[in-house]
């Protein structure tokens, strides 16, 4: 198996979309031929639409009037893509020319934010965020060795 996605029907909204995708490191354009080939099936099966779901923190934080908290995230989006690529998945998704719509995330205190943002990245990093980390810094520098 080179890359997976599971398929989730939503059928209130007549769309289809997926919750994980997966891929192996060095399969170089397999994603896009996974991501045509669901928009077709689900246009076989009839839905109106197909959800290619969120951009976690893109668009966060470059206007000069938002807050502080939203300048931090806009950071982490920048520098921290070795633990999840958040440019990668945006630059991915984007090529397909969607809809944005925002999406936004309400929390009690600002001094909940890192927490929350790292709970975030762990889940979709798919759980160790620390392992994550070190294959990553791993994989790079065999690559460039």
């Amino acid at each position: 198996m080179v890359a997976f996605a599971n398929l989730i029907p939503e059928y209130n909204l007549n769309e289809g979309t997926i919750d994980l995708m997966r891929r192996r490191d060095k399969e170089s354009g397999i994603m896009d031929f996974l991501f045509v080939r669901l928009i077709e099936y689900f246009k076989e099966q009839g839905y109106q639409s197909f959800n290619l779901g969120l951009s976690p923190l893109a668009g966060v934080g470059i206007k000069p009037e938002d807050s502080l908290q939203e300048k931090f995230l806009n950071f982490f989006y920048d520098h921290f893509n070795q633990l999840y690529s958040f440019k990668g998945l945006h630059y991915f998704k984007d090529k397909f020319d969607p809809f944005w719509e925002p999406r936004y995330l309400i929390y009690l205190n600002p001094i909940f934010l890192p927490k929350i943002g790292i709970a975030i990245t762990t889940v979709n990093a798919g759980g160790n965020l620390l392992k994550t980390y070190l294959a990553a810094w791993w994989s790079k520098k065999r690559s460039a060795g």
